[in-house]
């Protein structure tokens, strides 16, 4: 059922309800009532057993049922306490309007009193229509009022009782839950019976005369209390408006959430192959002259360090006239026109050099014009120990007249052509 349906359907409380609609039969309570025990006493109320609506034409009996009377009084000792948790416990199902409404309403009860439990069999022998006389004493109020409230019990599997909420005065008044048909017949039956009516109108006479015997009761009942219901009504539909629109808004973060962190992972995704392909056409090239390195490919990037001629560099791409290269583990901007490739072994290996019989002392300390392979054996084709960069020192261990020369180089030893140490 929508919000806006349901708070039409609103009805005020159970009796308050009783009150108005049968506000029109106090002058002749008396007589009616008369009548009614009359028909009582000339209908002997045996029917079949078998028949599923028996019940509803049983004689009322007060209830002597231990279980089902302890489950009702329970049930108002919840209801009054505004305990919809302990309430839920024994009867089921009760909508988050009625918990809202119980913990409302249960703040103008002191104390439901003088119970009794009137019985009829249910659809089944083990169901129970259950008329209960009761009186409210409203908080603040010096006189009682009677009431009558009707509960549906059923057994569980387990053999213990509970009230069918669905046929309970809240959702019969608003219709929250769908209501099993034969059920349904069978109550509607049950109150058109002779006994149930004397007993409707006998409450309804002494309810009466207390709200004659006490203003202040007759002013709560009908004008405080039915505000009070009214604004609850108000003030819950704007909350359930509000929880949906707050819900509304939380899918739509959600969502928005989702779409973000989708978007992000595809652009990782494909940051991380753009990278990939990079590094597969990734080159070594080498600096041709003493150049800046930025971070951005713009002369305006921030300036993040300078390399000198003869650095080799990984190269990962040109981007308009700046080589993307890697500087210190970090991709970094170079202008391409100051690159070049590397060929061969080295630039320093395949070079000549017209100073290379020069002969080299031991512990000579050689500041490298270029940039010099170390290698771990005399052989070109040995594998590399370290790039010593132009500008670096290497220390000279020994040097060998086949023109090799064993250096030290930052802790490491190895040999390096001696023609590219003059």
């Amino acid at each position: 059922m929508k919000v806006k349906e349901f708070f039409q359907k609103i009805k005020i409380d159970k009796i308050t309800e009783f009150l108005k609609k049968n506000a029109r039969y106090f002058g002749a309570a008396a007589v009616f009532v008369a009548m009614v025990l009359i028909l009582a006493r000339c209908t002997d109320g045996t029917t079949s057993d078998k028949d599923p609506m028996a019940g509803a034409y049983q004689q009322y009996a007060e209830s002597d049922n231990k279980e089902v009377n302890d489950l009702i009084t329970k049930y108002y000792e919840y209801y009054a306490a505004g305990d919809t948790d302990s309430l839920k416990q024994i009867a089921t199902p009760i909508s988050d309007a009625e918990v809202s409404y119980i913990q409302f309403y249960s703040q103008y009860i002191e104390k439901y009193q003088n119970l009794k439990v009137y019985t009829k069999r249910g659809l089944d022998k083990d169901s129970y229509l259950c008329s209960v006389y009761l009186q409210i004493k409203f908080a603040n109020i010096d006189t009682p009022v009677a009431g009558l409230d009707f509960f549906y019990v059923q057994t569980k599997d387990d053999g213990s009782l509970y009230i069918n909420n669905v046929y309970g005065s809240f959702n019969q008044s608003n219709g929250e839950f769908d209501m099993d048909t034969d059920i349904a017949s069978l109550i509607a039956t049950f109150e058109q019976q002779s006994d149930v009516l004397a007993l409707q109108a006998e409450v309804q006479q002494e309810c009466n005369e207390a709200m004659l015997a006490d203003e202040n009761l007759n002013t709560f009942v009908n004008t405080t209390l039915q505000d009070a219901i009214k604004q609850w009504a108000a003030d819950y539909k704007a909350s359930v408006a509000q929880a949906a629109e707050e819900a509304a808004a939380a899918k739509a973060a959600e969502e928005e959430a989702a779409a973000k962190a989708a978007e992000e992972a595809k652009a990782a995704e494909e940051a991380a192959a753009a990278e990939a392909a990079e590094a597969a056409n990734a080159k070594t090239k080498v600096t041709t002259d003493k150049i800046n390195v930025r971070d951005a490919a713009s002369e305006d990037g921030n300036l993040l360090g300078q390399l000198a001629s003869g650095t080799q560099v990984t190269w990962y791409a040109d981007e308009n006239g700046w080589a993307k290269i890697d500087y210190n583990g970090t991709k970094a901007y170079v202008k391409a026109d100051y690159l070049a490739d590397v060929s061969g072994d080295s630039t320093q290996d395949t070079s000549q050099s017209t100073n290379s019989s020069a002969n080299l002392s031991q512990g000579q300390e050689i500041t490298l014009a270029n940039t010099v392979n170390v290698r771990e054996s005399m052989s070109e084709t040995a594998s590399k120990v370290a790039v010593a960069y132009a500008g670096e020192q290497v220390t000279v261990i020994e040097s060998y007249a086949d023109g090799w020369t064993k250096v030290d180089y930052n802790g490491k030893q190895g040999y390096c052509k001696t023609e590219y140490l003059q």
